[in-house]
């Protein structure tokens, strides 16, 4: 071995395994339920109608392909570089520079404008409209994501496990109150009461189906985009797999228990709200949660259905910049992003990638904040989640492509799927991955229609990645993954050798 193998070999550490399986559900529930969930929701149903659930439905069913196709490649193909290590590996080192950097730049605008929706939320609690306090807040908010991000790997889970549980009870306290509003327990409004609630989005003599999509099928598939973030964040859970203590046994039941319990938490809110507060009121502007309390007269309960804004929107900005500087790191192991970001601490911790991430977070809230201030932009908060929801949505779409490749290159190798591998896709099941793709294509694809300026921003994201790689290649510059990658990692070949 050559002394320049030999530094690149000793320099090789892998990250802590400080998570327990139950943190890693959890962090994927943390990851989601962000105040995109809150405010996002609002936005939907004023922009789809009642239609809503069909659209979140659909991204149900997206979720769990990628989720269980996610599951068998982390089980049987097992990586610390995140999905990128998969594109790498099962489709090519261009494509997974692409769909990396793009996460990574996904993340990157989706935190900061987080810390802005806390600061946007407590100062409408405070009662003032002052530009010092709401930068100071959006300041303080960024600031507290990153000490905590600093530490190492278990203090990290165990607080975001705590917030993510707080959120799930906020949301099942939801459920009682909506379902006593809907059956007339309490609350009432000057037009809705009792079951009449439940008629308040069916009422009148149309049809059904003009009901139901009252503002037309293309509102659905133009704004799907907006959907699709509001689920982002479950893929963290394969993040944190490779750190997770019993990755094995942990990684297929996170993955799919994740999947049921985000369905549950978004399908059965999503289901009363359509049933007891009118679509044309909904709106982006506050949480929808604390508008219909409010709208029945039970305004305590709309207070504290607001302030958990900003425990949601911290905890998926805590987990969102987790995920991002895995992501980072994985890019780098792969040589696909400079060699010191794949450097960690003696207790495991990225840091390198940690700063380098935490720079260009504070430069997009920065940025942010100065656009507000001026007037220069008066939709930041909705422009990042639209462009937020197309580079994000590149994860899974390379996720489920990895998959897809990965099976392919088994049958050529000589092996059976349905009996080599410790976890699987179900062959009854086969069908939702590539579903999941195809849908995902289209709903991209759409964002065009809506607003082509973040569309172009997010093609840039991805092409400017695949464009610096392959200048780097044909210079020469690139570096063999193998000298910084874990020395516990085997590849695809050694695994699965030719049976032929």
């Amino acid at each position: 071995m050559s002394e320049e193998k030999k530094v690149a070999t000793s320099e090789k550490q892998e990250l802590k395994r400080g998570i327990r399986g139950w943190q890693v559900a959890f962090i994927g529930i943390g990851g989601v339920i962000g105040s995109c969930y809150f405010l996002g929701i609002g936005s939907c149903l004023s922009s789809m109608g009642p239609g809503v659930i069909i659209a979140f439905l659909v991204t149900g069913v997206i979720v769990y392909g990628t989720m269980i196709s996610y599951s068998e490649l982390l089980v049987n193909v097992p990586r610390t570089g995140s999905f990128v290590a998969y594109t790498s590996e099962f489709l090519t080192p261009t494509i997974s520079t692409g769909f990396g950097w793009a996460f990574w730049f996904n993340w990157v605008c989706y935190v900061p404008s987080e810390a802005i929706a806390v600061s946007t939320v407590l100062t409408s609690l405070m009662g003032t409209d002052s530009s010092v306090t709401y930068i100071a807040i959006a300041l303080g908010a960024m600031a507290a994501i990153t000490i905590i991000n600093l530490c190492a790997v278990d203090i990290f889970a165990k607080i975001e496990a705590g917030l993510a549980i707080t959120k799930v009870i906020v949301i099942i306290a939801f459920v009682i109150a909506a379902f006593g509003i809907w059956v007339g327990l309490w609350g009432q409004s000057d037009e809705y009461t009792g079951f009449l609630a439940g008629v308040v989005n069916f009422s009148g003599t149309m049809s059904f189906g003009a009901k139901v999509f009252p503002l037309g099928i293309m509102a659905i598939l133009v704004n799907m985009t907006v959907v699709l973030v509001t689920f982002q964040g479950t893929e963290i859970v394969g993040l944190a797999a490779a750190e997770s203590q019993n990755p094995e046994e942990s990684v297929p039941k996170a993955c799919k228990s994740v999947t049921y319990r985000i369905a549950l938490l978004y399908i059965l809110p999503l289901i009363l709200v359509i049933l007891v507060y009118p679509y044309e009121l909904a709106s982006d502007a506050n949480p929808v949660f604390a508008d219909i309390m409010n709208f029945y007269g039970i305004e305590w309960l709309g207070f504290v259905f607001s302030a958990v804004v900003l425990v949601a929107a911290f905890s998926c900005a805590n987990t969102g910049f987790y995920g991002t500087v895995r992501c980072m790191y994985g890019l780098s192991i792969e040589g696909l992003a400079p060699k010191f970001l794949s450097k960690v601490t003696k207790s495991g911790n990225p840091r390198a990638s940690v700063l380098w991430t935490l720079l260009f977070m504070w430069i997009v809230l920065v940025l942010g904040l100065i656009s507000e201030v001026t007037g220069f932009m008066t939709s930041l908060y909705t422009s990042l989640l639209s462009l937020s929801g197309f580079t994000g949505t590149l994860a899974w779409v390379g996720i489920i492509l990895s998959q897809i490749s990965f099976r392919k290159k088994l049958k050529k190798n000589g092996y059976d799927p349905e009996t080599c591998l410790k976890a699987r896709v179900k062959k009854g099941q086969s069908w939702v991955p590539v579903f999941a793709v195809i849908a995902q294509l289209i709903c991209l694809i759409m964002l065009v229609f809506e607003d082509v300026f973040i569309f172009a921003i997010a093609c840039g994201a991805i092409i400017l990645p695949m464009i610096g790689y392959q200048i780097a290649k044909k210079a020469g510059k690139l570096r063999d993954s193998s000298e910084i990658a874990s020395t516990n990692e085997t590849k695809f070949e050694e695994l699965f050798p030719p049976r032929n």
